[in-house]
């Protein structure tokens, strides 16, 4: 049975997306998703607690199912003439931008990183907030899954084809998604570097990435016989894990089979790696297919 059949179950869900709400109240659609898929995490017996993992997985569940990204999707396009009644209401807030609509964070190994606008810098630890515009014409970014890395870039050993790249930060609640999204609409090419693990290649995937940084196979087992891999959200992801059944590529499956989950803060100072996404026509038509089902 569809979890998102009608409006009313759509519509609090686009809300948190693009919100990215760390708690949401329960509802009947919220409720489906915590039970069949483990999303969230229940507070009380009224609200749901929601990770970023979480918003994405829900995201691309309704994308599969009903072909509505949230983030790409505006409430106003989405409700139609009910814009005037929702003007009248608490919903009103909605429509107000705020400054993480239009920010993103970047940064880079060099700490120099050449912009639309020039040439800036920030220091060795940090990063720097500037409009998403400013990422526009850019042809290659690192997208970088997880905040904490963003201010030790230089912690980590960075292959040579992804070293030299401006890397931006996917989102967070004071840096929001859209904001990301748009700076991204006008980017020719994206690689990511995310957590080892299902929901990490899985939004790498239907990012359309044309590349990936992981972690080589010494720092996989380095990582795991010190004890720093997440098997507990490798457990979670049960969505992510039965999309990348689908998928035809040795290193997802490798991983699905070993049940690993890495965090990119386990893999400062390890080995990483490049792989090209770049893969024949074939694999392209299937990942197509599966973010459209």
């Amino acid at each position: 049975m569809s979890i998102f059949g009608n409006m009313r179950a759509i519509k609090p869900v686009v809300i948190a997306i693009r919100q990215d709400a760390r708690k949401v109240q329960i509802n009947t659609t919220w409720s489906r998703l915590n039970n069949d898929y483990k999303i969230g995490k229940k507070l009380g017996n009224n609200y749901l607690t929601l990770t970023e993992s979480d918003l994405q997985t829900v995201r691309l569940m309704l994308k599969k199912e009903t072909g509505v990204d949230a983030l790409n999707l505006s409430l106003e396009e989405l409700e139609g003439d009910r814009l005037a009644v929702a003007k009248k209401s608490r919903n009103e807030k909605l429509a107000r931008t705020k400054t993480g609509d239009r920010i993103v964070m970047v940064a880079s190994v060099s700490g120099q990183l050449q912009l639309a606008t020039g040439v800036y810098t920030h220091p060795v630890g940090g990063s720097l907030s500037v409009p998403a515009e400013e990422l526009h014409g850019l042809d290659t970014v690192l997208l970088v899954e997880n905040q904490a890395v963003m201010y030790a870039v230089h912690e980590y050993r960075w292959p040579n084809e992804v070293k030299h790249l401006p890397m931006l930060f996917r989102g967070s609640p004071q840096i929001t998604p859209a904001a990301v999204t748009k700076a991204l609409s006008e980017v020719k090419r994206v690689i990511c570097f995310p957590d080892y693990d299902p929901q990490g290649w899985m939004n790498t995937l239907t990012a359309k990435a044309h590349g990936i940084v992981v972690p080589s196979m010494s720092a996989i087992e380095e990582i795991v016989s010190e004890e720093w891999d997440k098997p507990q959200d490798y457990q979670k992801q049960q969505v992510a894990r039965e999309w990348l059944g689908k998928v035809d590529l040795p290193l997802v499956q490798d991983m699905l089979k070993l049940e690993l989950a890495l965090s990119q803060e386990s893999m400062a100072g390890m080995e990483l790696e490049f792989l090209a996404l770049e893969p024949p026509e074939s694999f392209s038509s299937s990942v197509a297919q599966l973010t459209s089902m």
